[in-house]
């Protein structure tokens, strides 16, 4: 696994973690200096308009030189299914925050926001961040403490039930803040 073309693609995927991930802190920070009224709703709009597409640029080279990575393993452990699974779950979220970013145009003055749509936006930065660290925790645990990990016992079950508890947190947050709009 240690040879050259093994490098040349960690050095993609590293460099495209450090484009995507940074890209994705530097939005969430700002929206969170929004949150905290340091700086203005605009801004936040702005700068989340321009980074999305470093985000997507850093998701694509990950995926793009992970494939190759994988292939070079030989094989793939129960843990780095869940970090698959993780990884789609970007993607996904991605697209939805993407048409969350669409529609925040409406409210381009940030003076309000329906909490609807702050709960929508918010799960879906919530899921980013967890999706971003989980995937970049069981990287570094693959690369600096052990190639290949067998735990959990049933990857796709403890996938499923990660994906079974976002549901839920929005599905409760759907009905409930329907019901105040």
């Amino acid at each position: 696994m240690e040879t050259t073309p093994f490098f040349i693609f960690l050095f993609i995927h590293l460099s495209s973690l450090i484009l995507g991930f940074g890209s994705v802190l530097v939005t969430d920070l700002y929206g969170l200096l929004w949150v905290r009224d340091r700086v203005r709703f605009t801004q936040v709009v702005s700068v989340s308009g321009i980074t999305e597409y470093f985000i997507w640029a850093g998701w694509i080279g990950m995926v793009a030189a992970g494939i190759p990575l994988a292939i070079l393993k030989g094989e793939i452990d129960n843990l780095m299914i869940i970090k698959l699974f993780f990884v789609v779950l970007i993607g996904i979220n991605g697209v939805l925050l993407h048409f969350l970013h669409k529609k925040v145009g409406r409210y381009q003055k940030g003076e309000h926001v329906p909490d609807l749509f702050m709960f929508r936006l918010m799960l879906s930065l919530g899921v980013s961040q967890l999706s971003w660290w989980s995937a970049l925790l069981i990287g570094f645990l693959h690369r600096h403490v052990s190639t290949v990990i067998n735990w959990p016992d049933m990857p796709w079950l403890a996938s499923g039930l990660i994906l079974g508890i976002l549901l839920v947190i929005w599905g409760i947050g759907e009905i409930f803040l329907r019901k105040t709009v």
